[in-house]
């Protein structure tokens, strides 16, 4: 063979082979979008052949909308994407070129299917968990397991988060979690966010959003990531809401109602909701203190405790907002935010005291205690967009004000006997006057600035300034008369001004997209305890990062990793070294010495065929803040409990949610949790080490039958978690509903029944140097409720949610 034909046949054989290299890694990508440029996820995407509409595979969008069609031979192309809620949307032709490796289609959007809508709006119904790229979403509205519980209820509902009483909140077993809701922080604490949360009814919740590590976009705060609580809106066009009622019992009555009314046009939104809430709730608890001396290891006696709390909730929410879309770039913005309610609650409770040698009596005390709460809460805010065009860059800003106050009126009344059963000592009475005024003033700037080869600038600015006074006042019955009690009454006055800024960089390349952020807060605090003329001042500067990165290994396997660090500042309420009776022998108090707690997280994330999640996560915290108990240096069988800095943690943990069809009228959603923590804690001159391992496990089931007939079934299971000094036992709950569409649809009528066991009590022991505690909370669990709900009006939906700059405050006072 001549060298000339030789060199022809390797020119030919290079060219063979780099064609085919290039048709093998030949790929068609793009992003499906709504007209208000949200992703749109899990949408059908066909690929057909220009000459002849031949098709050639189908796909479908992942949750963030993104789609990939890989190894797709050279040709010319166009693509169908489908949508129940969407009209059907063809791309024009395009080209294919081997020689490039691939083709964008850039964001396409989908037109609203408005003929269809009204129908889908009521049949079609999203996965309960939705992975996205920074949170994990479950969408509550649709599922009947949500109807006639209340906030607090309802989080507890969800795979992975805890949510006690007291307001106190984790994820993954980490505490420490913040809350907002439409985006926006509460700005509660303890006892306040828990009343807020009770008196949020779950008719008015679409969704509940998970950020275990949010971007510098969202405020540092919050060590165990943000829980978002997103509430219902009108989104339909003309007039258009809905109208909800509900009533039960558990061990007392429950009754709720929710109106919801919205008109929109093109240039005008208008919205109010109103709800109100109303429960008899009955709690029982049983703990046993044992006291220990200095010298010993076995207690020196112990006294064992039986209350039962018998609260009122009466809670009464409303928003109302006006949008103006001042021009087709402009829209100006007005939302009012309020409630108010009443905690009434009367508890019985008494105290045997007994010798730990020989379990002899020694003396008893019965106390009736008796509470009157009530709470105002509004938040006014003023918002400005503009959208320069039609890429995403766009201006946002965002003007608060919250004023939050509440009142808690207390009476402790006990009487004392020996052991014979004879009066011992005089009745004692305590009575406290315990008011918290807060205000919060909140300016916010977000800026979007689309770059140069398919970059993203994110920037934006957000100043705090927060005012918090409690004025306390208790009085004792001495001689018949009460007298001020000086050593437990105080006046304290918390001032904090935050000043931070942010910038986060993103990019999307064919299989990766990575965002990295930065952001920077200066907290300014200044605390004044008047009472004790005492003053405490602190002034420091951190800097929080983060980073993203998915990796889409093909269109069924995908990686994703991020890190944030965090802090969990000491809530106002923490801070304050105010004392508060729970009975004569026990008390809670602030801690004007703590400081902030800081937590590097990690996470990576697996996603197959768009709907199994696999997570392992891992995160270390120095100053943990966590409540210590102790005794009364003036009385030793009187305890207390008060936050301390009390050490390290870690936490490491592996999840996964895995979505079933079983059949066509079966679906499911399973979530496993598997996660250990660990706690350094130094106490006593030396390192207290505290472990333990916890199994999470939670299921949600969906059968659909004939007649718009339907029936939910779910449950939840943990197996015991370590909370600093306190070890959590087993708990777990079953709860069922059932339900019927009427009235073509508009409207439906459930059944749920919680806690149908009555398993979901709360055992546990806490332990420190002098005390260890073990007790018993058996809350009013089992309910069973009947809700009705109906719709009416409007015609087209668009898809508008605002949230505004002050939502990483409230969640503290």
């Amino acid at each position: 063979m001549s060298y000339f034909h030789r060199r022809i046949l390797s020119l030919l054989f290079i060219c063979t082979v780099s064609s085919s290299f290039a048709q093998k890694n030949s790929q068609i990508k793009g992003q499906i979008i709504g007209e208000d440029k949200q992703a749109i996820p899990y949408v059908n995407i066909s690929l057909h052949q220009a000459k002849d509409g031949t098709l050639t595979k189908t796909i479908a969008a992942d949750s963030t909308g993104h789609f990939i069609f890989g190894d797709t031979k050279a040709g010319r192309y166009y693509i169908k994407i489908k949508s129940i809620t969407h009209q059907e949307t063809f791309s024009p032709h395009f080209n294919l070129n081997e020689q490039l490796g691939g083709y964008d289609l850039g964001q396409i959007v989908l037109l609203m299917n408005n003929a269809y809508l009204a129908e889908v709006l009521v049949q079609r119904k999203k996965q309960f968990i939705e992975q996205q790229r920074d949170k994990l979403v479950f969408n509550v509205e649709n599922s009947m397991l949500a109807d006639g519980n209340n906030g607090l209820e309802l989080l507890n509902k969800l795979p992975g988060v805890v949510a006690d009483d007291n307001g106190a909140l984790s994820i993954k077993g980490k505490s420490g979690a913040t809350v907002m809701i439409n985006g926006k922080l509460t700005y509660l604490s303890g006892d306040q966010l828990a009343n807020l949360l009770r008196s949020t009814s779950s008719i008015d919740i679409s969704k509940i959003e998970l950020m275990s590590n949010p971007s510098a976009k969202q405020d540092a705060a919050g060590s165990a990531g943000i829980i978002n609580i997103v509430l219902k809106k009108g989104i339909k066009q003309g007039w258009n809401g809905s109208v909800s009622l509900n009533g039960g019992a558990g061990r007392g009555p429950h009754l709720g109602g929710s109106l919801n009314l919205n008109y929109r046009t093109e240039k005008l939104n208008v919205f109010g909701i109103y709800n109100q809430y109303h429960q008899n709730l009955e709690y029982f608890n049983s703990l046993t203190r044992y006291f220990y001396s200095d010298q010993s290891d076995l207690p020196e006696s112990y006294t064992q405790q039986e209350n039962k709390i018998q609260p009122k909730l009466r809670s009464n929410n409303f928003r109302a907002g006006i949008d103006y879309n001042i021009d087709s770039k402009q829209t100006l913005g007005v939302l009012i935010n309020g409630g108010f309610g009443k905690y009434p609650k009367y508890e019985p409770t008494t105290n045997n005291f007994r010798n730990f040698d020989d379990n002899q009596l020694v003396w008893s005390s019965s106390t009736i205690t008796e509470g009157k709460e009530r709470w105002q809460d509004m938040l006014y805010n003023i918002n400005y967009t503009v959208k320069f065009n039609e890429k995403g860059h766009e201006l946002k800003i965002d003007l608060d004000l919250v004023d939050h106050y509440s009142k808690m009126d207390q009476q402790l009344n006990t009487n004392y006997t020996k052991a014979d059963g004879t009066p011992l000592n005089q009745p004692s009475s305590r009575r406290g006057d315990i008011p918290s005024d807060n205000k919060v003033y909140v300016a916010k700037l977000d800026y979007t600035l689309p770059l140069a080869e398919g970059y993203k600038l994110e920037t934006g600015w957000k100043a705090s300034h927060v005012r918090t006074e409690n004025d306390l006042h208790y009085d004792t019955l001495q001689n018949g008369q009460y007298v001020p009690d000086l050593t437990t009454s105080n006046h304290f006055i918390y001032k904090e001004t935050i000043q931070a800024g942010y910038i986060n960089l993103s990019k999307s390349w064919t299989k990766i997209s990575a965002q990295v952020g930065l952001r920077g807060e200066h907290t300014h605090t200044l605390g004044n305890q008047i009472t004790l003329q005492e003053q405490f001042e602190k002034s420091y500067f951190k800097l929080f990062p983060s980073a993203f990165l998915t990796y889409t290994l093909n269109e069924k396997n995908k990686l994703q990793t991020s890190y944030s660090y965090r802090v969990q500042r000491p809530s106002f309420w923490d801070l304050n070294p105010f004392r508060v009776y729970t009975d004569p022998f026990s008390y809670s108090e602030g801690n004007a010495r703590l400081n902030p707690a800081y937590e590097h997280a990690f996470e990576l994330g697996y996603t197959f065929s768009n709907k199994y999640i696999f997570t392992l996560n891992y995160a270390s915290r120095t100053d943990v803040v966590n409540d210590i108990l102790g005794r009364d240096l003036s009385n030793p069988y009187i305890t207390y409990e008060r936050p301390e800095n009390i050490g390290s943690f870690k936490n490491f943990g592996v999840s996964v949610i895995a979505p079933t069809q079983l059949t066509a009228w079966w679906s499911a959603t399973h979530f496993a949790n598997f996660y250990r923590n660990e706690y350094e804690i130094p106490q006593d001159g030396g390192l207290i080490s505290r472990k333990g391992n916890t199994l999470a496990l939670n299921s949600q089931n969906t059968f659909k039958l004939p007649k718009d007939w339907s029936i939910e079934v779910g449950g939840s299971y943990a197996s015991g978690m370590t909370v600093g000094l306190s070890q959590i036992k087993s708990y777990g709950q079953l709860y069922t509903g059932i339900q019927k569409n009427i009235l073509h649809k508009k409207a439906s009528i459930k059944l749920v029944v919680n806690d149908i066991f009555r398993t979901n009590s709360r055992r546990y022991e806490t332990v420190s140097s002098a005390i260890r505690l073990v007790g018993r909370s058996n809350p009013d669990s089992r309910t069973a409720i009947l809700s009705f709900n109906y719709r009416f009006g409007g015609n087209a939906e668009t898809n508008s949610q605002r949230s505004t700059g002050s939502e990483e405050i409230k969640n503290r006072l």
